[in-house]
């Protein structure tokens, strides 16, 4: 080895053997990297979009590890956006889900961003650019995202506000002295389930408990909850078979005859129209939202003043950011122009200039209220 000049010796004479870098495969990637700096670390105090946000590199280093461009990349607690964020830049499908409308439009912002300056890119790259390199970095699968609320998450993020709009929906008294119950109606106790999940057996083996300890009470109770297990059913069949004293009754608010109208969500509407001034080359094209009402926030302001009805002089008060794409195919919605307030206490514009497409193409404008609920409005160039 020495003879091939494969040993280097240390100043006490110690020989090493010599390895170059093409004769390695390397060694395995460890779990502990200190490489990557924090966020919220000291020196960058103040720089972080979100509480627990993490590093892109450390998202980058996962997905590049784990996935290849094209692969769908799924986040079930989204936060700001950064693993979306990431799978984005990378070329990679992407699914991301919170229970937090602060996280929904801290994401979408982020996103939009992203976005655009993806398609920006795209728009003024020459042929040559688009051949690929080694070094270029994976095509967007998409230039386009929408939000979609399902679950009735409204009601999951906060138990005090949904217990009060139920008691209102059901004519309940409530009850703030009772660690247990939360109200009654009539000569009923009612006890109403936290609506992130349905009723069970083990619920009813809560309230059975809580009877055991209240020897004396000889009300009916009414259960309330969005859903109920078939076994729960079973269980209070059974239970009321045996004749209690504390007959136990069932409302499900999602079927429920008497209590319909409780899940109900009216869509958000907006109202625009387009003017086209001048002709040929130059030729702009003007967008003008004349009004939007999203009554998902009117109802919760509602709530809020009690008695009076919430009033909104200004529509842009309600609305997040306006997207546009100019020649919408139906299809991906690809951003043209983007108003995103930089500011919370900043609103979008309302009126648009942008150059005129051909005759005939539909323009497709995007509206995203402060609840993350959007509303896709097409109008004919």
């Amino acid at each position: 080895m020495d003879s091939k000049g494969l040993l280097v010796y240390t100043s006490s004479g110690m020989p090493y053997q010599k390895r170059y870098l093409d004769e390695s495969k390397g060694v395995p990637l460890q779990d502990w990297w200190d490489d990557i700096q924090m966020v919220r670390g000291i020196q960058r105090r103040g720089e972080s979009h979100y509480p627990t946000e993490k590093p892109e590199a450390l998202l980058k280093r996962i997905l590049l590890g784990a996935t290849n461009p094209g692969d769908l990349v799924l986040d079930c607690f989204i936060g700001s956006g950064t693993t979306a964020a990431v799978a984005q830049k990378l070329g990679r499908r992407w699914i991301g889900c919170d229970i937090n409308k602060g996280a929904i439009q801290t994401t979408a912002k982020r996103l939009q961003g992203v976005v655009r300056e993806q398609a920006a890119a795209l728009a003024s790259a020459t042929q040559g650019e688009l051949v690929a390199r080694e070094d270029a970095p994976p095509a967007p699968c998409q230039l386009s995202f929408s939000t979609w609320r399902v679950n009735d998450y409204d009601l999951h993020i906060q138990h005090n506000e949904a217990v009060e709009l139920a008691c209102q929906h059901l004519c309940i008294t409530r009850t703030r002295t009772d660690p247990f119950f939360d109200g009654t109606q009539g000569s009923k106790l009612v006890k109403i389930i936290p609506l992130n999940h349905p009723l069970t057996p083990l619920d009813l083996e809560a309230l059975r408990t809580e009877l055991k300890n209240r020897p004396e009470e000889e009300r009916d109770i009414l259960i309330v909850s969005l859903g109920q297990e078939h076994k729960a059913r079973e269980w209070v069949a059974q239970y009321n078979h045996n004749r209690p004293v504390n007959k136990i009754h069932l409302t499900e608010l999602r079927t429920d005859r008497k209590a319909g109208g409780f899940i109900k969500h009216e869509p958000m509407s907006v109202q625009a129209h387009l003017e086209r001034d001048g002709q040929g080359a130059d030729a702009r094209l003007v967008v003008q939202i004349d009004d939007v009402v999203s009554p998902s926030i009117i109802a919760r302001l509602d709530l809020q003043e009690g008695i009076f009805r919430a009033s909104i002089p200004d529509w842009r008060a309600v609305v997040d950011c306006v997207l546009i794409d100019a020649q919408h195919d139906g299809d991906i919605f690809n951003v043209t122009l983007a108003d995103v307030p930089a500011r919370k206490q900043d609103l979008v514009a309302g009126r648009y200039e942008l150059p005129a497409p051909p005759s005939g193409a539909t323009v497709a404008v995007k509206v995203i209220d402060m609840l993350g609920e959007e509303c896709v409005v097409r109008l004919h160039a």
